[in-house]
Parts: structure tokens; C-alpha cells; sequence
């Protein structure tokens, strides 16, 4: 049932900020209500869902300010997980280089969607290989926030095939031992993916809400 709603936002046929009830899902995929209802729990401690009093459950949606935050923390990450799979992927890089292989082979085929599912892959090989779980998780409910995104960004601009430089540069530089290298690919490659996202119309953002106001002190 999760998976089946990640994949629908996925590929866009969900979108943010549309409502989602119990009662649809229950007929549409003939699941039982509680099915749904821990569907929908943990796609919302994931970040792919919100729920709002009063509004039900919800595909949510982004703000640019929220974009570059979560950016910020992912970036840093993701750093972390090239330092902690370094050692064993330097030891055993087949995986690795197929892994860039075949993107390559996509890129030059021009095949968005095969590109996408290896872009998916050569960043959870990472994650899987540096062993810890919580970083893993973390990181998993970071991508889930941005799976529509990332959807438009597949749909609307075709320059996502020149991050496939910075998948190269990890390649080779955990191929050579050098995590410093590697590390800071990694973020190269990080920061193109938000630049990326960023460069889409307003419209696919949610608006920005009001900061509170920090500068009263109150006993």
C-alpha cells in the first residue's frame, strides 16, 4: 500500500497538495481501512505526506526555503555516507563501476527514466554500504520529500543528464582511494540536483509561511 502511493507520487499521477482519503484507496486498490490508515502514518513520518487538522491527509508540498534546507542537510549526508562506504566499495568497486556503466549507457541513449532508477540506485549503493542505519533512514525520508520534484525536474529539463559528471567523479575517485575527492563530488552533485529544482516555475512550490515573530521574550 506505501509503496504504491510513493510510486504514484513518483510519477506524478498524485501531486502536492491534493487530498487524500481513506475511503478512496480502500476501493481503489480493495485494501482494508487500516491498511490505509498505517499507509498513510508512515508515508507521513517519511515526509511524503502531511496531515492538517480540520484537512485530512495530504501529498505534501515544498516551499523553496524548505527546498534548500532540506538541500543543506542531505548534502551533508550524503558526504557522510561516501566516507563511511569508501572503504568497502574501494576494496570491491565492481558493483559500483557496473552502476556507472550503465548510466553512462543511459545517458548516451537518452533514456530519462532508466537514468533516473540508476540515479536512485548509485545513491542508496552508498547509503546500503556504509552500514547505519539511521543515516539510511534519514536520508530515505529527505528523497521521499522530493519525489515530485524531482518528477518535474525529469519532465521539464533535459540538462539532468549533465549530473551524471559528478556520478563519474565519486566513480573514479573511490576507485582511487581519495574520500576527499569523492566527498566533494558528492556535493557537487548534491548542489546541482537543488539548482535543478530551484530553477522550476513557482507554481510547483508551496508558499512560504510567516516567520514567527522571535523578537519578544516572554516569562
Amino acid at each position: 500500500m506505501a509503496d504504491a502511493l510513493t510510486e504514484a507520487v513518483r510519477t506524478g499521477r498524485l501531486v502536492p497538495g491534493q487530498r487524500l482519503t481513506e475511503n478512496e484507496f480502500t476501493n481503489r486498490l480493495g485494501v482494508s481501512r487500516s491498511s490505509v490508515r498505517e499507509a498513510f502514518r508512515r508515508l507521513t513520518a517519511d515526509g511524503l505526506l502531511m496531515a492538517e487538522p480540520h484537512r485530512g491527509v495530504m501529498v505534501r508540498q515544498l516551499s523553496r526555503v524548505e527546498v534548500d534546507n532540506l538541500f543543506q542537510v542531505r548534502g551533508a549526508l550524503e558526504a557522510l555516507a561516501v566516507t563511511l562506504a569508501l572503504p568497502a566499495l574501494h576494496q570491491a568497486p565492481s558493483t559500483l563501476v557496473a552502476l556507472q556503466r550503465d548510466l553512462d549507457a543511459a545517458v548516451e541513449q537518452g533514456d530519462m527514466n532508466r537514468f533516473s532508477q540508476l540515479n536512485g540506485r548509485f545513491h542508496r549503493l552508498f547509503r546500503d554500504t556504509a552500514d547505519n542505519a539511521l543515516l539510511s533512514d534519514t536520508l530515505t525520508r529527505l528523497s521521499n520529500s522530493l519525489y515530485w520534484l524531482q518528477f518535474r525536474v525529469l519532465v521539464d529539463r533535459s540538462d539532468v543528464f549533465d549530473t551524471n559528471r559528478q556520478h563519474r567523479e565519486v566513480t573514479e575517485c573511490v576507485v582511487a582511494n581519495d574520500e576527499g575527492g569523492a566527498r566533494a563530488a558528492m556535493l557537487r552533485h548534491v548542489e546541482n540536483a537543488r539548482k535543478l529544482i530551484q530553477s522550476l516555475p513557482d507554481d510547483h512550490f508551496a508558499r512560504p509561511q510567516p516567520r514567527k515573530d522571535r523578537s519578544r521574550i516572554t516569562d
